[in-house]
C-alpha cells in the first residue's frame, strides 16, 4: 500500500456541544475536555474539524459503505447483500424501525457531523488564531455540513435545519427540500471562497489526505444544482472545475481505484472518503470487503474473515457492457458458481494490510468522470447536443469504446445515453438511485414493483424514501414521518 498519512482521528475530541435530543446524537467518548478550557489554538480549530470529518465514515457508519447500498443495491445494478440490508433491497416491509441501518448507521452519525460542524462553525470566528487557518477551518466545516445535507434530502427528503450548538430547542420542524438545498448552496459558496485548491494543499505540503479542496466543494456545488435541474448553474460550474487543470482523467479505469494510486497522485478523484486498514478503533476503516460475494475463481480478497455477505453485481448489468469496455474489468463474472448473478465486485482491491474486517480501501465520492457527466447531462438539457456528446465521448474513450456521433441524437435520446453512461462509469460509487430517480423517474418506479411484495398495499412511491427513524420521531415532535410510513 502507498504510504501516505491519511486523514486519522484514532483518538478525538468529544467537544461539548448543545444538542438536546441525546438518544439521536449519543457520542463515543474518547477523551474529554471543557468548552472553557478548549478554542484557544489553531490545533484546537484544526481537530475540531476532523471531528466532524470522522463523524461520517469509517466503522459500520456513514460512507463506509452505506452510500452503495443506499444508492446501487436499491436499483439493478447491484444485488445481495448482508443481514442488515436484505430488507432494504427488497422494497418490502419498512418501517420506522426498519431497515435498522438507517437509524445507526446513516441518522445519528449524519446529525452528530452537523453538530460538529455547527460547534466549528459557532466557536472558530472568535478564537485569535491565524487567519488563513481559520477561514479554511471554517470552509471545511461549511463543505461537510453541506454534503451530510445532500445525502439526508436524497435519502429521507426535507430535513430540519440545525445550524447552531447554541439553545437548540427539543422541536425543530421539517423545513422543504427547496429550503434545505439553498442552505447547502450557501455553505459551498462560503466554502468555495476559503478552501485551497488540490495543487495548493501539494505545494503547502498539506499531509492529511482528505482534508477538502475548492475543487471538491465545487464538485458538490456542481451536484447540488444539477439534483435541482438548474442545468445552466450545473454546467458553469462544472465548466470551472474543468478548466481549472486541477484534474484529468487517469488514463487506465482502473488505476482510479487502486491502492498504489491513492493520495494526491490520483489525478482523477476531486472527493474523495479515505481509509487506513486496522485503525482501532474503527473509525478510519472501510468495512465493505468483508460483506462481498466472493466467485470460487478469485480468491484475492481470501485474507477478509467471511461474514457471510453477497453484495455482488447482476449479471444483466455485466451484460449490459461493451465487450471491449475497460470499465467492466471491475466486475468478474463466475463461470461455474450456479448462485444467481455470480458476478464478483472487485472494482475496490484487497488490502493487503487488513487484519480481516478492515480495509484502506479509499472510497472516491466525486470524480472528474462525473464532472464531465454532469455537464454533459446540463448541456444536453439545454439543447447543446454537440458540446454535451463531446464530454460524454471523453468518458467513453477513456473506457476503451467507440466515440458516438452527434447527429445521432435529440436531447432526449441523448439524456438516456448519458444515463447508461453513468451507470457503466460510476458503478457503486453511490450515484446510481439518485441518478435513476432524477433521470429515469418511471423506470425507477417499475424497479420497486418488481421487487417489492406490499407496493399495492402502501405505493411504490413510499420507497423513493428512507423512513425516518422511530426514535427520531419520538424524540421531535416536528420532525414529521414520511408518508406512507406514519
Amino acid at each position: 500500500m502507498t504510504m501516505k498519512r491519511k486523514l486519522t482521528l484514532a483518538l478525538i475530541l468529544t467537544l461539548i456541544i448543545g444538542w438536546s435530543c441525546e438518544d439521536q446524537l449519543e457520542e463515543t467518548v474518547y477523551g474529554k475536555i471543557s468548552e472553557s478550557d478548549y478554542w484557544n489554538t489553531e490545533k484546537d480549530a484544526v481537530t475540531a474539524v476532523k471531528a466532524a470529518y470522522a463523524t461520517i465514515r469509517g466503522g459500520w457508519s456513514g460512507f463506509s459503505f452505506w452510500q452503495l447500498v443506499v444508492e446501487d443495491l436499491g436499483t439493478e445494478i447491484g444485488t445481495g447483500g448482508y443481514f442488515a440490508t436484505y430488507d432494504y433491497s427488497a422494497y418490502t416491509g419498512w418501517s420506522a424501525t426498519t431497515p435498522d441501518f438507517n437509524s445507526w448507521g446513516l441518522w445519528t452519525p449524519f446529525w452528530s457531523g452537523i453538530n460538529y460542524c455547527n460547534s466549528v462553525l459557532d466557536n472558530v470566528p472568535g478564537m485569535d488564531i491565524d487567519e488563513d487557518v481559520k477561514n479554511r477551518v471554517l470552509a471545511e466545516a461549511h463543505a461537510i455540513r453541506a454534503l451530510i445535507y445532500f445525502h439526508l434530502v436524497n435519502w429521507f427528503g426535507g430535513m430540519p435545519e440545525v445550524l447552531t450548538t447554541k439553545e437548540v430547542p427539543l422541536s425543530i420542524p421539517r423545513q422543504s427540500v427547496e429550503h434545505n438545498y439553498a442552505l447547502m448552496e450557501s455553505d459551498l459558496m462560503q466554502a468555495i471562497e476559503y478552501l485551497p485548491l488540490k495543487s495548493e494543499l501539494i505545494s503547502m505540503g498539506e499531509t492529511d489526505y482528505g482534508r477538502l479542496s475548492k475543487g471538491a466543494a465545487q464538485a458538490l456545488l456542481t451536484k447540488v444544482y444539477l439534483q435541482q435541474g438548474k442545468w445552466q448553474e450545473c454546467a458553469d460550474v462544472a465548466l470551472e472545475i474543468i478548466n481549472s487543470g486541477e484534474y484529468s482523467l487517469e488514463p487506465n479505469y482502473m488505476d482510479i481505484f487502486s491502492l498504489e494510486n491513492e493520495g494526491f497522485k490520483n489525478k482523477e478523484v476531486i472527493w474523495v472518503f479515505p481509509y487506513i486498514a486496522g485503525t482501532s478503533p474503527a473509525i478510519d476503516a472501510c468495512v465493505l470487503q468483508v460483506y462481498l460475494y466472493r466467485a470460487p475463481e478469485n480468491t484475492d480478497y481470501a485474507k477478509y474473515y467471511d461474514w457471510s455477505g453477497t453484495i455482488r453485481s447482476t449479471v444483466a448489468f455485466y451484460n449490459s457492457f461493451d465487450n471491449k469496455d475497460q470499465r467492466r474489468n471491475g466486475l468478474f463474472y463466475s463461470p461455474s458458481d450456479a448462485t444467481e448473478d455470480p458476478v464478483m465486485m472487485i472494482k475496490y482491491p484487497p488490502d493487503p494490510a487488513t487484519e480481516g474486517a478492515h480495509s484502506g480501501t479509499d472510497l472516491p465520492f466525486i470524480r472528474l468522470a462525473d464532472v464531465l457527466l454532469m455537464r454533459s447531462e446540463a448541456l444536453a438539457h439545454l439543447n447543446n447536443i454537440e458540446d454535451a456528446v463531446g464530454l460524454m465521448n471523453e468518458v467513453r474513450t477513456r473506457a476503451g469504446i467507440n466515440p458516438v456521433s452527434a447527429v445521432d441524437f435529440t436531447s432526449s435520446s441523448l439524456l438516456i445515453q448519458i444515463n447508461q453512461e453513468r451507470k457503466w462509469e460510476l458503478y457503486f460509487e453511490g450515484h446510481a438511485k439518485q441518478d435513476k430517480i432524477r433521470m429515469d423517474y418511471s423506470n425507477m418506479i417499475s424497479y420497486i414493483k418488481s421487487k417489492s411484495a406490499d407496493w399495492e398495499t402502501f405505493s411504490a412511491e413510499r420507497y423513493l424514501l428512507l423512513p425516518i427513524p422511530a426514535n427520531a420521531v419520538a424524540a421531535n415532535p416536528e420532525l414529521t414521518q414520511n408518508p406512507g410510513f406514519e
